[in-house]
């Protein structure tokens, strides 16, 4: 009996031993996954910020310019009062708003349609389809905050920002883009290059 008590003593130590480092290990990368956030949606507060008669009044100025453009508005869809249509939907992973994301892309005034990214006065020759541009997405305008997260990589897309969640009362592009500018942009997401 002395024996076997012995034998039982001496196999489960390890067994006891490996079951704590389990633990431990557990643990340690739930620490890992609390030091790496992933937000995936604007806070409320950023939304309901700029004048909400504005962002209304713009809304309906969209859903005119697309009309006016015989683009069919079953063929968008919006988010927090931002207009988007996908052209090409990609396959891979869709960034956050700490990523920093590789892009193509052009900026247009919905109004007059001078295109103010690449500036077509000062950059006539720049292709934006060929130019990659590295941003970090909470580093950009509102409505780009809104829609990114939703686009995989690979994706082409056009979205329709109103004033609000664009450059607002400030205006932008060094005097490129009005104040109160309702804004287009065409993009395609090349890669996510960190999160």
């Amino acid at each position: 009996m002395k024996v076997a008590r012995k034998i039982m003593a001496v196999c489960w130590l390890p067994v006891l031993v490996a079951g704590l480092l389990l633990i431990q290990s557990c643990k340690d990368d739930d620490d890992d996954k609390k030091g790496t956030t992933c937000t995936k949606e604007v806070a409320e507060s950023r939304l309901i910020a700029p004048s909400q008669a504005k962002l209304s009044s713009d809304s309906l100025l969209i859903v005119q310019y697309l009309e006016n453009n015989e683009i069919d508005i079953a063929d968008t869809e919006i988010k927090n009062n931002v207009r988007y249509r996908v052209t090409e939907s990609g396959t891979g992973e869709t960034p956050c708003l700490e990523s920093y994301i590789k892009v193509k892309y052009r900026g247009s005034l919905m109004k007059t349609g001078y295109i103010f990214d690449p500036d077509q006065e000062t950059q006539p020759d720049v292709n934006w389809q060929e130019r990659e541009t590295t941003f970090l997405l909470s580093n950009l305008v509102l409505g780009w905050q809104i829609v990114l997260p939703e686009m995989p990589v690979g994706s082409k897309f056009t979205m329709y920002i109103p004033s609000g969640y664009g450059y607002g009362l400030s205006g932008g592009g060094g005097g490129a883009i009005p104040v109160n500018a309702n804004l287009i942009f065409d993009v395609e997401l090349v890669e996510i290059v960190a999160k």
